[in-house]
């Protein structure tokens, strides 16, 4: 007989704030330390670091107060969708070696084995998976 895990998911609602950032890349740490199965230190760190440039990208740039954060184990790697207000899509800029910006985009892409992102009226969502 084969039993199959239910997919474990984490959602969260973060204030778009000086802390968004942090507090998300703990969740993210956390959800994927408690994965029934081991997670390779490189897909933690893609995954923290995925879901930090989306969080930090929604503060920076969109509109509204919030905005939420979604984990979910896809079995061959770590789904993250973020979600805000704002249904301007993200879109890459000039890389700045100023400290400006511009590296966030690429890095998100690079290290995605899947992004998708769905505008709509009230917002969007950026959905990324981090293989295993």
């Amino acid at each position: 007989m084969t039993t199959v895990e239910p997919p474990c998911d984490l959602g969260a609602r973060l204030e778009r704030g000086p802390q968004a950032a942090v507090h998300a890349r703990r969740l993210v740490r956390t959800f994927l330390g408690g994965l029934p199965r081991a997670v390779p230190r490189e897909t933690t760190e893609a995954a923290t670091l995925v879901v930090s440039e989306l969080v930090t990208n929604v503060v920076r740039h969109a509109r509204g107060r919030l905005c939420s954060l979604d984990l979910r184990d896809m079995g061959h790697g770590v789904g993250i969708s973020v979600s805000d207000d704002d249904p301007e899509p993200p879109r890459p800029r000039p890389l700045d070696l100023t400290g400006q910006g511009g590296f966030g985009w690429p890095l998100v892409r690079r290290l995605s084995a899947e992004l998708t992102v769905l505008a709509r009226s009230d917002g969007k969502t950026v959905h990324a998976v981090v293989s295993f």
